[in-house]
């Protein structure tokens, strides 16, 4: 087995027990501080939080520890921790030059994780990422450093709840809200922020099994939290996944509203009742009606590989209005350049509070002024997907699919074929064995059948 770490499109994940292990993880942690001193920081902080996966607490002990015997101070949060809240004190706090986060966010529970968040606040550049790499010993070892660190413990939780309050008038907040934190770091925190009145909270409990479904905040994974928002006559459903930096919604109808749609919604509430202005960044995955709004407003649209570390860098070059990713990964202007779960939900539930409407009929203002868009995705495990992959290569990608003709092909990030009211991509998962489909057309009927046509042609049916 190789000795090599290699980053995916955020962090490092594998299998615990199996490359995920305390010896891993005290590489990597070796490697980071090593980073930073390279950096020009004497005496690095690192602020180490973790989420509720199996041993979560003992990875980020040891990781705390190892950054300790570096020379460097750890600041291990009490409790485990939003992703996004450890970037956000990664930003605020002065002592603290990067943050490490123990998770493998919406992977399944058999996997944990590495994050690394810059100062900055938010996931560390390529470039970071390619220097820690680099640093990775090949083998275990212990430390040579004259100076010993010390491990420290800080309540991160409930700093940036209070934090949250202070952004938001929730006082005025009397929406029904359904919160799923999908068993992950995200659970009490509406409930925290908005009362129990109002937030009926489902499955909050610890469990790093997570049901036996990865922590993933899609459709076939929000049954229950679709039955809960009609049961309790809500406004809206609310998900997390494992690490709360990416949501999912679902409308007073017990309909998901997709992450297109959602970052749709936020662009036109930061664009309409705000009236700011800035760019929509998106990655290769999103939907086409992004490009369409951005051209009636007059609002710059740009495009990047899959991976919220191609977005993040935009907002701390030119002014971002959204910027987001189809995995439900989103951010937006004025809070840190990081996808963040929570922060967005409370954007959301302050646009239906202004609007005064419910969630389907600003979904349906959208339809009528862009015309409709619908999404459909497909997760195929298949030891075939090298030979696909190399297929496409060669051919150039299908030429039809399910009665559509394929005008053109765009290979930013996978094999994206172009029709004229629809798209179909196919590539492969940065962060496990899976190939990915992924399509839009103007109903969910036509994307499935886009979608269930391609799998036909690779053989992936039965």
């Amino acid at each position: 087995m190789s000795n090599r770490i290699r980053f995916g499109t955020d962090g490092w994940r594998a299998v615990i027990g199996r490359e995920f292990t305390f010896d891993n993880l005290g590489r990597l942690a070796r490697a980071t501080v090593q980073w930073l001193k390279q950096s020009g920081s004497g005496h690095p902080g690192v602020l180490v939080g973790y989420d509720t996966r199996f041993m979560g607490r003992e990875f980020a002990e040891h990781v705390a520890q190892v950054i300790a015997e570096e020379g460097a101070t750890a600041i291990l949060t009490a409790s485990p921790t939003p992703t996004p809240a450890i970037s956000w004190a990664t930003h605020l706090l002065p002592q603290v030059n990067a943050g490490v986060v123990i998770t493998a966010s919406h992977n399944p529970p058999e996997y944990s994780g590495y994050k690394i968040k810059a100062k900055f606040g938010g996931s560390a550049t390529q470039e970071m990422i390619e220097e820690v790499e680099r640093l990775i010993p090949s083998h275990p070892s212990s430390s040579d450093a004259v100076d010993v660190g010390e491990v420290l413990e800080r309540d991160i939780t409930t700093e940036y709840v209070e934090y949250l309050k202070g952004k938001f008038d929730l006082k005025s907040m009397d929406l029904k809200v359904v919160h799923d934190p999908m068993y992950g770091a995200g659970r009490g925190i509406l409930s925290t922020l908005l009362g129990d009145q109002f937030v009926t909270e489902i499955r909050g409990e610890i469990n790093p099994g997570f049901g036996g479904r990865p922590p993933e905040p899609i459709e076939r994974n929000l049954e229950e939290l679709m039955l809960h928002v009609v049961q309790e006559n809500a406004a809206i459903g609310i998900a997390h996944d494992g690490d709360a930096d990416r949501i999912g919604i679902v409308d007073e109808r017990g309909n998901v509203v997709t992450s297109h749609l959602v970052m749709a919604l936020l662009a036109a509430h930061l664009h309409k009742q705000h009236k700011q202005n800035g760019a929509i960044v998106r990655t290769f995955a999103t939907s086409a009606i992004l490009e369409k709004m951005g051209a009636a407003w007059g609002l710059p649209v740009e495009t990047y590989p899959i991976g919220f570390k191609y977005v993040a860098p935009r907002f701390l070059e030119t002014h971002v209005l959204v910027g987001g990713e189809e995995s439900g990964g989103i951010a937006v202007a004025g809070h840190i350049p990081e996808r963040d779960g929570i922060y967005v939900a409370l954007v959301l539930l302050e646009m239906l509070m202004q609007r005064g409407k419910p969630l389907t009929a600003l979904v349906q203002e959208l339809f009528d002024e862009f015309g409709p868009h619908a999404y459909y995705r497909s997760d195929v495990h298949t030891k075939k997907q090298p030979e696909i992959i190399a297929a496409l290569r060669q051919t150039g990608g299908l030429r039809q699919i399910a009665g559509r003709k394929v005008q053109s092909m765009d290979t930013l990030d996978g094999f994206k074929h172009l029709m004229e009211d629809a798209w179909l991509l196919v590539r492969p998962s940065g962060t496990e064995p899976v190939l990915r489909i992924y399509a839009e057309a103007p109903t969910r009927k036509e994307a499935e059948e886009l979608v269930e046509d391609t799998r036909v042609q690779f053989g992936l049916v039965g």
